[in-house]
């Protein structure tokens, strides 16, 4: 049976994260309004958390004391929303932990000191990889890849310097086409990057992209990393995309019960559904939703804190908080606008915001469609080889 009570050290470093994402929330809203159209940077520690630990920081500090460090990491990320980065210093950079964990020695001393984000998706193939066009051509001559492609919907390319980008290959004798990863530098030539996309909600999440016109690399570039490693790496993510959605609509349902109590109505659990009103009886019913997804959230990093991070064995219990969670989030925000009615709507509140920065927690990081194929492929033994 997995014991889902917390430690003490859970506990306060759930402290430790609501604190910092308290002190973000007065900026939240001019983030929210401006951080599009911002220059593309690496912005540092703000100043109003400049004298206090990070959560970070903490959760290395006490890891041993808690149920676990990929354990923690989640309910730390659950605790409320984080409307705003106020420790952006680059350690976001997923590429750049493509490249220590797959990089050779070689590899990590020529890209080391660059930050990279990892480029995945592309305008006509989505979330399917069987229909990705961005391609590396080996030229003997010179022991270089010619790339072409296009990616969009990176994480922080703007700001980064080059990114992990997963291409295929040239066909083998066998006449299959695999799957490689190439550090794609900006200072390329032929490397044309495509400015932020500006987006309905994580306003101050940048996206952007880049087009590759016969773009030459040298071999060392190309990382060990094929299909399937790549997207290992994302069974350690999705559960925490789905976490990060879980604290949007816990700061939702939070503000909505505030709200209520100021007009008089506290919900009662102890109550029986007759004797309970339509409201108090859809936020019980909503809560329930959130305690099911976090459940999820919490057995796929519980499996992952015993198998491993590289590990695929807990891969369906990922896709399962990813689809649940990107799920139930839409319902509880969309539930919460329509009890707070015209205040849910209003720029005086942060619930709008919450509203829409959930929305994408179903897209991104594999949709929840494909969430829900992988999850019947794993059931029904079926197997479907991409590398």
């Amino acid at each position: 049976m997995v014991d889902f009570s917390l430690t003490e050290a859970d506990q306060r470093l759930q402290a430790v994260a609501h604190r910092e994402n308290e002190i973000g929330r007065k900026y939240a809203r001019e983030w929210d309004r401006n951080s599009e159209n911002e220059p593309s940077r690496i912005r540092g520690i703000h100043p109003d958390v400049a004298g206090l630990e990070s959560p970070h920081a903490a959760l290395e500090r006490e890891q041993e004391q808690t149920s676990g460090l990929v354990i923690a990491e989640a309910l730390m990320d659950m605790v409320s929303a984080t409307d705003v980065n106020l420790r952006d210093t680059g350690e976001d950079a997923f590429g750049s932990w493509m490249l220590n964990d797959y990089g050779t020695e070689e590899q990590k001393a020529k890209y080391g000191h660059v930050k990279l984000a990892i480029a995945i998706t592309e305008p006509g193939a989505g979330s399917d990889p069987a229909n990705m066009r961005t391609n590396a051509r080996y030229d003997p001559a010179t022991d270089e890849y010619v790339l072409n492609g296009e990616k969009v919907f990176i994480s922080f390319f703007n700001k980064f310097d080059g990114a992990v980008t997963l291409m295929k290959g040239e066909p083998d004798g066998a006449g299959k086409t695999p799957f490689m990863t190439v550090v794609v530098t900006k200072d390329l030539p032929g490397v044309t990057e495509i400015p932020q996309f500006k987006k309905l909600g994580i306003r101050s999440h940048e996206l952007s992209g880049f087009h590759l016109q016969d773009v030459r690399v040298p071999a060392i570039a190309r990382l060990d990393a094929d299909f399937g490693k790549t997207m290992s790496k994302f069974n350690h993510n999705r559960p925490l995309v789905a976490a990060h959605a879980l604290a949007g609509a816990r700061s939702m349902l939070d503000f909505t019960h505030a709200r209520l109590a100021e007009a008089g109505l506290k919900v009662d659990y102890a109550k029986g559904r007759s004797a309970r009103s339509a409201n108090e009886d859809r936020l019980i019913r909503m809560e329930a939703l959130w305690e099911a997804a976090w459940g999820t959230v919490m057995r796929a990093k519980w499996l992952e804190h015993q198998m491993g991070s590289e590990s695929h064995g807990y891969r369906v219990e990922a896709s399962v908080a990813k689809a649940l969670g990107g799920k139930v989030v839409r319902q509880i925000t969309q539930g919460c606008l329509e009890i707070l009615g015209p205040e849910g709507l209003s720029e005086e509140y942060l619930a709008e915001k919450w509203f829409r920065d959930v929305r994408i927690a179903d897209i991104y990081e594999g949709a929840g469609e494909i969430q829900r194929i992988l999850i019947a492929r794993a059931l029904l033994g079926y197997k479907n080889e991409l590398n």
